[in-house]
């Protein structure tokens, strides 16, 4: 007996054998009429990050992108600025709404028709929004940029563009921004980096930046070797005053960070942000080589009277001896103070540095630029009093 599906406006006879109605095989039982089929199935999808990140991050489970009690403290403080598409739910974590997607027609009949042959496609099928059919020449006309392809498998793929002219659909912004202040080892992150405009866009606060771009974010990788991390809310955030996005890679035994691990000096890593109306943004940097233990003040305050050590690696205290890595403080009013400024002294395992010769009590930043281990950051406060 030959049946009919509808999709939106177009139709389309089946049939379980062979007809004189029904003479093409689109798979074992499944046959259908003879006609010009639509080029795809277009629609839209809301995603679990399982989901949205799958076919980079395969490996990776529901409970990998569960986020720790300390990261939901600081979703209440600085909640995803983009709520149009990425929505956080305590109890099932980060969704993204109105994914574009699309699916070729052959795999649509197959999986709509043959649900118990291709039960997780037909489960995929069933969270689709507006799926309307698209014919070969109206492709070039569809008002759209990337689809993420649903799969017979009922996985899906990368984003695509499936049509050369759909890039024009989006506004160029990878020539107006640039990677700055690459971190390594500071605080809980193995590394760290930020993304900013370059200053001719006089974009200097974070209502400019928000609105300039922040607003519409709502992705953001990093990729080393082939093994793509995907970085949630707040791995990646940007918050008052700052006027640029910031992100890192926390030393964690979590799998979602393992590929980020152990890195070899020279390694390519390729940092990819994702943001609604826009093109997607790529920046590639060389890592340079990682330090076994992170660098360590042996307090977090100190008073006049004290003074201040830095335990770090011995390469870096021999670069800094001979001047091929160079150290710099900046004290509560922003003043830089080098180290030819200061009075310290350098010791196999240790720096040190009276305090004495600060004039600033408050919160200091200090710099510590390695050709060998790049830009290490440490932070401490200066107080009048004893802190003991």
């Amino acid at each position: 007996m030959v049946h009919t599906l509808t999709i939106d406006h177009f139709s389309i006879y089946y049939d379980s054998h062979k007809t004189e109605q029904c003479p093409i095989q689109l798979y074992p039982s499944l046959y259908i009429e003879d006609i010009t089929l639509p080029a795809c199935i277009i629609g839209t999808a809301t995603m679990s990050a399982e989901l949205f990140y799958q076919a980079d991050c395969s490996e990776l489970s529901c409970e990998d992108y569960q986020l720790s009690e300390s990261f939901q403290q600081i979703l209440k403080r600085f909640p995803h600025t983009n709520q149009k598409q990425v929505q956080f739910l305590l109890e099932d974590g980060y969704h993204w709404k109105d994914v574009p997607i699309y699916i070729e027609t052959k795999d649509y009949l197959i999986g709509k028709l043959l649900p118990e042959k291709f039960p997780a496609m037909h489960q995929q099928l069933g969270t689709i929004q507006q799926l309307i059919p698209i014919f070969a020449e109206e492709l070039p006309a569809l008002n759209s940029y990337k689809r993420k392809r649903l799969f017979i498998s009922g996985r899906y793929g990368p984003r695509e563009l499936l049509s050369s002219e759909h890039a024009a659909h989006v506004q160029p912004i990878q020539q107006k921004l640039r990677y700055v202040n690459e971190l390594y080892a500071f605080a809980h992150y193995s590394y760290a980096a930020m993304i900013e405009f370059l200053p001719e866009y006089g974009i200097t606060s974070y209502e400019a930046f928000h609105e300039a771009y922040g607003k519409y974010i709502y992705s953001f990788t990093i990729t080393r070797n082939q093994q793509t991390i995907p970085l949630l809310w707040p791995d990646y955030l940007y918050h008052q005053p700052e006027n640029h996005l910031e992100f890192g890679m926390l030393n964690s035994p979590l799998t979602r960070y393992a590929a980020f691990n152990d890195w070899q000096a020279g390694e390519k890593v390729t940092i990819e942000v994702l943001a609604d109306g826009f093109e997607d943004v790529r920046f590639t940097t060389t890592l340079k080589k990682q330090l076994q233990a992170p660098p360590k003040l042996s307090q977090s305050s100190y008073h006049l009277k004290e003074t201040l050590t830095v335990s770090t690696a011995e390469d870096i205290l021999l670069e800094l001896k001979t001047q091929e890595a160079y150290l710099e403080l900046l004290d509560p009013q922003k003043n830089i103070i080098t180290m030819e400024q200061l009075d310290c002294q350098l010791d196999k395992n240790n720096l040190f540095i009276p305090c004495c010769q600060f004039t600033e009590t408050g919160r200091y930043q200090l710099k510590i630029n390695s050709n060998t281990h790049g830009q290490l950051l440490l932070l401490f406060a200066l107080t009048k009093e004893d802190n003991k």
